[in-house]
């Protein structure tokens, strides 16, 4: 048996309901720093040809655009080259930021906060006109460009802003370059809340940052379950929607903790932010 079931058949409609979805964001990520950084364009170039043979950048030392011509991407109007960049901040504003929710969800990083604490630089770095781009592509595009710059410039930490979620720089590079690959630890985030106005320890938890790649995130509500063996099954939820795209239906069902148990599945606006669309499970 799959790990989801698309056999039971749903009543048709006279006319067909648009589906709720999610749509592609920009991909960023920022990095931090103890010192202020010193950013080597032509290092980062040299990093880059490895994967990407043509890349270039303009020769302007205030341009940190970097341009990938074996990455094509389409519009109404034309061709152009894919396109990832480095966002410095103005100067006096170079002062590291990190939301407080970042610091609630850091369970693969027991020393994210006391990290991050001690930084004091970030900058950006994020995708760019590349929207369209088949996701996979896009995800490869933007982990190939953040995991270079982050062995050039060494920072203290990655901040993931959307999935809420600090990293370790070793590890994100692991993850990438590792061959047992986890190319949504960079990305995607599990989080566990509890929910005070809920059953007695009623728990909710989700997933964010599929939603970036134009993916529905995942979120449940349950009590008596071991949140440690639902957090892996969302792992693994996520890793079957990256893998097969944005096929799940309202109706239908999903393998819960065991092999017996189904559990249907239903597009919702998220119960918290950031507002996309999850596939809101309802165990058995």
């Amino acid at each position: 048996m799959g790990l989801f079931d698309f056999g039971k058949k749903q009543k048709k409609q006279e006319v067909a309901d648009e589906p709720l979805r999610n749509y592609p964001q920009m991909l960023t990520a920022k990095l931090l720093f103890t010192d202020k950084p010193a950013i080597n364009k032509a290092r980062i170039t040299s990093e880059l040809q490895t994967a990407h043979p043509g890349v270039h950048s303009p020769d302007s030392e205030s341009a940190l655009l970097y341009f990938f011509p074996d990455i094509k991407v389409q519009f109404e109007d034309g061709i152009i080259a894919a396109q990832c960049t480095i966002f410095l901040p103005n100067a006096g504003d170079e002062k590291a930021e990190v939301a407080p929710e970042a610091l609630q969800q850091n369970w693969h990083w027991a020393k994210a906060d006391e990290t991050a604490a001690a930084c004091r630089y970030e900058f950006l770095v994020s995708d760019f006109m590349s929207r369209t781009l088949d996701y996979k592509v896009r995800l490869t595009l933007f982990m190939d460009f953040l995991v270079a710059v982050t062995r050039v410039v060494g920072p203290q930490a990655e901040y993931s802003v959307a999935a809420q979620k600090l990293i370790a720089p070793d590890d994100l590079v692991d993850s990438w370059t590792n061959p047992d690959q986890r190319p949504l630890h960079g990305l995607v985030n599990v989080r566990l809340f509890n929910i005070s106005n809920g059953s007695s320890g009623e728990i909710l938890m989700d997933t964010v940052g599929l939603h970036l790649l134009g993916l529905p995130d995942f979120q449940i509500r349950f009590a008596n379950l071991d949140e440690g063996v639902v957090g892996q099954a969302l792992w693994n939820y996520a890793y079957y929607v990256y893998e097969h795209g944005d096929i799940i239906t309202d109706g239908s069902t999903i393998q819960g903790l065991t092999p017996q148990s189904k559990w249907k599945c239903e597009r919702q606006v998220a119960a918290v932010a950031p507002e996309r669309v999850v596939i809101h499970l309802q165990p058995s």
